[in-house]
C-alpha cells in the first residue's frame, strides 16, 4: 500500500499501522472520515469508514466490522433533502444506510472507481425524500431471498449531474418520460410580492389565504400562497411547510402542482404556483350536485397516477378530497396541497391524525398507525363522493362518524338530493366494486397493496388508456369555462368575495428567523447541512 496520504484521509488512516495491516497490500487508501451508519430501527450509529480504490470498509472506532468490494456495488440511492444515501450491494451483500455531510466526495469516489473496474457508470438516484429507510435491503431479507432489492424504481441520473450539476461524459441510457410538461419551474428567479398585481383571493387555508395574482414583468397569471410565519411556528408546521416547499419543487409529475417561484418575507412564506382557470374539483361537485363515471374515471386516473408517483418516494399524500384537485383549462388535473403530507420510514406507521375527517381510514381514526395504504381509502372515499355527491360515511357527529368509518356498514344509494329533488342515480356494478375494495377496513387486504397496476387493472378502468391520460392525448369529458372578463369564476364566491389584504403578524416572529433559513436552500444544497 502506498504512503502518500489523500486530502480526502481526514483521519489519518494512511499512517496507521494497525488500519493498514487490515488493508491489503494493494490498496489504497483515498477517504477516511467519521460516519453515521443507520441500523435496522433507524437509529443513528457513529462508525469509521474508509474507502480505498476497491473496497468500502465500515469500523467501530478502528475495529473493522465489514468490507465491501466496490465491485459488487449495484448502485447508490441519495436523498435531495438529508445527508443520508444508501450503498445497494449484489446477492450476496446487504445495504448500508449513512449520513454523511461529505457525501457528495463519498459518492465522486465510490463512482470513479466502480467505473474503473466495471467499466461503467454507477447507478445513482436522487429522491426528494428525508429519510430513505424504505430503499434499503436487510441483512435477513437478503438471507431469506438472496435476489431482493428495494433499489428505487425510477430513473438514475448521471455521476457528472449529481456531482457538478451537468450530464457526465459517460452515457447512462435513462427512460424518457412520457409526461408533457406544460410549465417550466423558474423557483431559482428572485422574486417578491411587489413583483405581482394583486386580483383576487380564490382560496384559504389554515395559515393563510391563497391569491390570484398577475407577474408584472410578464403579465402571466400565478396562483400564490401565502403562509404567515407566526401561524406556522405556533402550530408547529415549519416541517410540513418545507417538505411541502420540497414536493412542490421536483416537478416530476403532471398531475401533482409544482412551484413556479417561492420566496419570503420578514413576515410570511410564498408559494407561486401556476394558475389553475378551471377551479377546484369541489366547486364543481359543489354545482352539480355529482359527476358522470366517464369525468369520474378520467379525473381518478390522473389522481391515481400523482398518488402512485409519491408512494414510490415512500410518501404518503394524507389529504385527498375535492378541495385539493384543481383543474386546468383543458380539463386535466393537479393534486395541490401537501402540508399533511409525510415520508414513512421502511415499516413504520404514523399514529397522528391528518387530512379530513371524512376521508380518514380506520387505521388512522383508531390511531394504531397507518401508512400509504390510508392514501388508497382516501382514494375510494373520493370516487364515491364524486358519484353520488356525499361520502359514504358522513355524520353530523363526528364521534359517530368516526365509529361509521371504524365499522359501518357501506351502501350505495340509488338516489341523489339535488336542490331539493330527489333524482335516480346510474352507477355501474365495476364502479360499486372498486370502491368496495378500496374501502376494506384492514389495510392489508385493501385494493392499492401492490401498486398502481392494481388499480389499473381494476374493471373500472378497464377501457381507460393510461398511456393516452399520461401524455394528454385523451380528451377531456369536461372543458371548463374560460372568462377572461372573470378569472375567477370557476372559484367558490365563499372565497372570491374576501378582501385581499394580508393580516397582520405577531411582531415576535422577528427573534424567530433563523428557524425559515431551511427555505431558502435549494433541494440539492440541503445535502449537505
Amino acid at each position: 500500500m502506498e504512503d502518500s496520504q489523500s486530502e480526502y484521509d481526514f483521519l489519518n488512516f494512511s499512517n496507521d499501522h494497525y488500519i493498514k495491516t487490515n488493508i491489503t497490500r494493494d490498496e489504497v487508501i483515498e477517504f477516511s472520515d467519521k460516519i453515521y451508519k443507520i441500523n435496522k430501527y433507524g437509529f443513528k450509529q457513529e462508525r469509521n469508514i474508509i474507502i480505498t480504490n476497491q473496497g468500502i470498509y465500515n469500523l467501530r472506532k478502528t475495529q473493522l466490522k465489514r468490507r465491501i468490494d466496490i465491485k459488487s456495488i449495484k448502485g447508490i440511492t441519495l436523498s435531495k433533502i438529508s445527508d443520508e444515501f444508501v450503498i445497494h450491494c449484489n446477492d450476496e451483500e446487504y445495504d448500508y444506510q449513512y449520513r454523511s455531510a461529505k457525501k457528495k466526495t463519498i459518492v465522486e469516489i465510490i463512482a470513479k472507481h466502480y467505473y474503473n473496474i466495471i467499466g461503467e457508470e454507477l447507478k445513482l438516484f436522487n429522491l426528494n425524500v428525508s429519510s430513505l429507510s424504505t430503499f434499503v435491503t436487510s441483512k435477513k431479507e437478503k438471507m431469506k431471498e438472496k435476489n431482493s432489492s428495494r433499489m428505487p424504481r425510477t430513473d438514475c441520473i448521471s455521476v457528472g449531474e449529481y456531482i457538478y450539476g451537468t450530464k457526465s461524459k459517460i452515457d447512462i441510457k435513462k427512460k424518457q418520460s412520457n409526461v408533457k410538461k406544460t410549465h417550466k419551474i423558474i423557483s431559482n428567479t428572485k422574486v417578491e410580492m411587489n413583483d405581482f398585481e394583486v386580483i383576487k383571493t380564490i382560496g384559504r387555508g389554515s395559515v393563510g389565504k391563497v391569491l390570484l395574482v398577475k407577474y408584472k414583468s410578464t403579465g402571466d397569471l400565478y396562483s400564490i400562497k401565502s403562509m404567515r410565519k407566526d401561524q406556522i411556528l405556533s402550530e408547529s408546521l415549519i416541517d410540513n411547510i418545507l417538505d411541502e416547499k420540497n414536493i412542490l419543487s421536483e416537478g416530476q409529475c403532471e398531475f401533482l402542482l409544482d412551484l413556479a417561484f417561492f420566496f419570503q418575507s420578514p413576515e410570511r412564506i410564498y408559494f407561486v404556483t401556476p394558475f389553475m382557470k378551471g377551479g377546484d374539483l369541489y366547486h364543481k361537485l359543489k354545482l352539480e350536485g355529482y359527476l358522470t363515471e366517464d369525468l369520474v374515471k378520467f379525473y381518478t386516473a390522473q389522481i391515481a397516477i400523482a398518488l402512485d408517483h409519491l408512494h414510490q418516494y415512500g410518501i404518503a399524500y394524507r389529504d385527498l378530497k375535492p378541495e385539493n384537485i384543481l383543474i386546468d383549462e383543458d380539463g386535466y388535473i393537479k393534486l395541490c396541497d401537501f402540508g399533511a403530507s409525510i415520508h414513512f420510514q421502511g415499516t413504520k406507521k404514523e399514529t397522528t391524525f391528518a387530512g379530513s375527517p371524512e376521508y380518514a381510514s380506520p387505521e388512522m381514526v383508531t390511531h394504531e398507525g397507518h401508512n400509504i395504504m390510508s392514501d388508497w381509502w382516501s382514494f375510494g372515499i373520493l370516487i364515491y363522493e364524486l358519484l353520488y355527491g356525499i361520502t359514504p360515511f358522513f355524520n353530523k357527529d363526528k364521534n359517530r362518524m368516526y365509529e361509521l368509518i371504524e365499522t359501518g356498514e357501506l351502501k350505495f344509494p340509488k338516489t341523489i338530493m339535488i336542490e331539493d329533488t330527489i333524482k335516480p342515480l346510474k352507477v355501474s356494478e365495476q364502479a360499486k366494486s372498486i370502491i368496495t375494495k378500496l374501502l376494506e377496513k384492514n389495510p392489508g387486504s385493501r385494493l392499492g397493496k401492490s401498486g398502481l397496476g392494481e388499480i389499473k387493472s381494476h374493471p373500472f378502468f378497464g377501457n381507460l388508456n393510461f398511456d393516452m391520460i399520461i401524455n394528454k392525448k385523451l380528451k377531456s369529458p369536461f372543458k371548463p369555462n374560460i372568462s377572461e372578463d372573470d378569472l375567477t369564476c370557476n372559484f367558490d364566491e365563499e372565497y372570491t368575495s374576501m378582501n385581499t389584504e394580508e393580516s397582520p403578524v405577531a411582531d415576535w416572529i422577528n427573534d424567530y428567523q433563523e428557524w425559515f433559513n431551511e427555505f431558502e436552500k435549494d433541494i440539492d444544497e440541503q445535502d449537505n447541512d
